[in-house]
């Protein structure tokens, strides 16, 4: 038994720290949870290296974001703007976070299946209006 969980049915706790630093969830419980923009930024290093995979990309970098939880949630992932539609989408390389969803017995989905369910989780997350706000406040000297 993981001495980490309670005796609370899973959707009912709430997140805590972990000793190997993972905040453990279920993936049903993140949509109550409230996140902060932290920061946006343009890598070239990333464009070019999105640009050799034949994407065709104007612009791209990396988001930051951090939920206002205690423990706190950390959620960062690369995104673009694609050249002929001007959209900013998420990249192909995954999510990083500190967050390990667990299925409904508790135990975690593990690293790989966290990263592909966070990246389809923010497909419906309204996040690309803060990365065009940093972009244009970068652009105009004040990011």
């Amino acid at each position: 038994m993981d001495i980490y969980l309670s005796h609370r049915p899973v959707e009912h706790r709430l997140p805590r720290m972990s000793p190997d630093g993972y905040v453990r969830l279920p993936l049903r419980s993140l949509a109550s949870v409230p996140f902060v923009h932290l920061f946006s930024h343009t890598d070239t290093d990333f464009l070019e290296d999105l640009r050799d995979s034949s994407i065709a990309v104007s612009t791209a970098g990396f988001s930051e974001w951090k939920s206002e939880t205690r423990p706190d949630i950390s959620l960062g992932w690369g995104w673009f703007i694609q050249s002929q539609s001007g959209q900013v989408l998420l990249a192909p390389d995954g999510v990083r976070s500190n967050l390990m969803l667990i299925d409904t017995t508790g135990y975690d989905l593990g690293p790989l299946r966290t990263s592909s369910l966070l990246h389809t989780w923010l497909q419906g997350f309204e996040w690309q209006g803060a990365v065009k706000s940093a972009l244009d406040k970068d652009s105009a000297g004040s990011f």
